[in-house]
């Protein structure tokens, strides 16, 4: 049987930056092990492409059960399958939350969690190529710069929010979230990064790293109330590896999926699928958090032909990409954006504002060309679970987000979608404008447009929830409460949902993750 020191379960984001940073210390034996293949497709670097894998070989393709508060719709959950995970499929906006999402992290029990202990785990993973302050790194892994196809037409977007009293803010990753602004992304010059290819592409060589594809983990190894190792299966062949530490890497849904079928969570539950619970922990696979978004707004133009449209042909956007990272396929069009808050007593941005231009990839079909405004709710408090659907590691999960099903989400969406059309129908796009597609300012109309289109924006949490309480998964050192040799690292942990995108906090709780394991 191999043994290892350390062996990795998903080779996503968190995945990548463990074995990077795990390897890096001689003398260690780390084993990382994915069930997707190594990501090749030609348009991946494209970020305006990325509509181009879901539902396809390179995405999980998860659907959640039927969502009653949603008109009983499934909800297609998109996840990346292969070396990178979600970070090579996904839309690229590098966005870390603010400072009172990590202080709160620490207020709720989670000793070195908060903004100041982290900020310097953020700053490791980075070379920013714009920004140059306390906030930022410049020589990290993976490259963040701001887009490259950016519209005339956003500016008008900044306009209308520094009329209602939202500034400009040149780095909502730095001191302030609240603005408007172009976002950051993953990309360098203009081409995805993937977590990948910024940690794990260029350390592929060390002789103490071991990768392995297309291996579907099955199970934990136990001796009593110590995991001691891994089995996962690559084809036809059953393999068995031992470990000094397991640590599940594989994601919100695929961690609390493994533990559930290793017979780690709530006994009754397990048991009913004939999985023998070896340690009851009854929150493995709840407290499921995901901002969810829509429906988006749309200011149609007057005269379009003023402003790029329409968009050239597949195989011209493709060339004008390759050529200079520029075009429609550059983006995905989500270049601007803004935080604001939408109650005066906010402390904090509640409500994520994005304004795309329809002249990118994703929209080629959509017509008539349009400015689209969208938006997500920060911090939504609808809880959902992650359970078994059968006791084989090959059979998906039960997948429920339960969305809207706290009546607050559902009134602050309704309070953004309104903030969001004020937007759309202020006198600064009176010279651009020649109507507005979308729901109009009344709740009712807005509650079902609601019901009929929102959707995941693929940000899923916290379902392996971090915490000193009796119903946390893990602690504060990521173990998982009452077992040795095991634990999480990824987005499953987080205590609450950060405000916005998730794939930056990810990075972070891996980098932090591995100096708890390294014990630095």
């Amino acid at each position: 049987m191999e043994s290892y020191d350390f062996v990795i379960c998903g080779a996503g984001t968190a995945g990548c930056i463990l074995a990077n940073r795990l390897s890096a210390v001689s003398g260690t034996r780390v084993l990382l092990l994915e069930a997707g293949r190594e990501m090749t497709n030609p348009l991946l670097p494209a970020l305006g492409a990325s509509v181009e894998h879901s539902d396809g070989p390179l995405d999980w393709a998860f659907r959640s059960e039927p969502q009653t508060n949603l008109n009983n719709r499934r909800i297609l959950l998109n996840r990346g399958k292969g070396l990178g995970g979600s970070s090579s499929i996904n839309w690229g906006m590098y966005v870390r939350g603010n400072r009172g999402d990590y202080d709160n992290w620490a207020q709720l029990g989670n000793t070195g969690w908060s903004y100041d202990a982290v900020l310097p785990y953020f700053r490791r993973s980075e070379a920013n190529q714009n920004l140059s302050n306390e906030f930022h790194g410049s020589d990290g892994p993976l490259q963040i710069e701001g887009p490259r196809n950016t519209h005339p037409l956003q500016n008008l977007f900044f306009d209308v929010l520094d009329d209602f009293g939202v500034r400009r803010n040149l780095d909502y990753n730095g001191a302030v979230q609240e603005g408007s602004f172009h976002y950051q992304f993953t990309t360098k010059n203009g081409r995805r990064q993937s977590a990948a290819d910024g940690f794990l592409d260029p350390v592929l060589d060390r002789p103490n790293l071991h990768v392995v594809t297309g291996a579907q983990v099955t199970g934990l190894s136990m001796d009593a109330t110590r995991v001691t190792g891994v089995a996962y299966a690559k084809g036809r062949e059953s393999v068995i590896v031992s470990a000094g530490e397991v640590i599940l890497s594989a994601g919100t849904i695929g961690s609390p999926h493994l533990l559930l079928l290793s017979g780690i969570g709530p006994a009754q539950e397990i048991e009913q699928h004939g999985v023998r619970c070896v340690h009851d922990l009854p929150y493995v696979g709840r407290n499921l958090l995901d901002h969810f978004g829509g429906p988006a707004i749309g200011i149609t133009l007057s005269e379009p032909s003023k402003f790029g449209f329409p968009i050239s042909d597949m195989a011209a956007s493709l060339a004008q990409f390759e050529r200079d990272g520029t075009g429609a396929l550059a983006t995905t069009g989500v270049d601007a954006g803004a935080f604001v808050k939408l109650r005066e007593t906010d402390e904090y941005p509640s409500a994520q504002l994005i304004c795309s231009i329809s002249n990118t990839h994703r929209h080629r079909d959509n017509l008539p060309p349009r400015i689209v405004l969208s938006g997500i709710v920060c911090r939504t408090t609808s809880q959902g679970t992650i359970r078994l659907a059968t006791d084989s590691p090959f059979d998906r999960p039960l997948i429920d987000p339960n969305y809207l099903s706290h009546r607050e989400d559902l009134g602050l969406q309704v309070e953004m979608l309104q903030f969001i059309n004020r937007i759309a129908e202020h006198e600064a796009f009176d010279g651009v404008r020649s109507g507005i597609i979308g729901p109009g300012s009344d709740p009712t109309k807005i509650t079902e447009s609601v019901r009929a289109e929102a959707s995941t924006t693929w940000h899923q949490t916290s379902t392996c929830r971090m915490g000193n309480d009796v119903n946390a998964v893990v602690g504060p050192d990521l173990r998982v409460r009452g077992l040795s040799g095991l634990r999480v690292i990824d987005a499953s942990i987080f205590p609450t949902m950060t405000s916005g995108n998730t794939n930056a906090p990810t990075m972070m709780v891996a980098e932090k993750g591995a100096d708890l394991v390294l014990g630095v």
